[in-house]
């Protein structure tokens, strides 16, 4: 089917649960977000590629990744060194299939899987809205929270991104918030980097 029915929509939410990343999360363009002023373009010398879960992003050479504790997480990055109690990174994760496929016409349909995705989540949203990432439609939100562990409140960029039956799920962590603005020309340019790459398909067995 293409556009999920309501039916469809708390399978779809089970299915992509925990794509939050609230916690640790692995790796060799359009709207953007406005927390902040604008910042300079800033060049990412490493790149990282995901042939199985199709997708490549660049990082700068000061970050480096890290295992992520969810093995549902394809990619999880951050700084080499931080100050004590700092937590930032970013984190990919890709979903599928979904029991759904999603196209440009499908945008109300998103924005409810999406909604549903945070609704779970003790969070305080101040921005959402529609964008485009690598030539897929999906939505953006800007949120906090609270981390029960440390008591720091954490600033997301969150965004859902469609791409057929696949939910690519991007975040971006500024833990404390007050990191989010020196970080935000970094993530500006991770986002702007992040490319879809055809999945790689596994090669065939020759019969005997």
């Amino acid at each position: 089917m293409r556009t999920p029915a309501a039916g469809c929509l708390a399978l779809l939410t089970l299915l992509v649960a925990g794509c939050g990343g609230s916690g640790s999360t692995a790796a060799t363009n359009t709207a953007s977000p406005s927390a902040g002023a604008p910042a300079p373009a800033l060049k990412l010398a490493m790149r990282h590629i995901d042939r199985d879960a199709g997708f490549q992003i660049d990082f700068p050479e000061s970050w480096k990744p890290e295992a992520p504790s969810d093995p549902k997480v394809q990619f999880l990055v951050g700084p080499k060194q931080e100050d004590a109690g700092n937590h930032d990174f970013a984190q990919v994760r890709v979903v599928a299939p979904l029991p759904a496929t999603f196209g440009p016409g499908d945008l109300q349909a998103m924005k409810k899987v999406s909604d549903a995705l945070l609704s779970s989540q003790t969070v305080s949203i101040a921005q959402e809205e529609q964008v485009t990432l690598a030539g897929r439609p999906g939505y953006q939100y800007i949120y906090t929270f609270k981390d029960g562990a440390t008591g720091q409140v954490v600033a997301h960029v969150h965004e859902f991104i469609f791409d057929g039956n696949r939910l690519i799920s991007l975040v971006f962590q500024a833990q404390p918030e007050s990191t989010l603005r020196g970080l935000l020309a970094t993530f500006l340019a991770m986002r702007d980097s992040f490319k879809v790459i055809p999945v790689a398909t596994a090669n065939p067995t020759a019969r005997p």
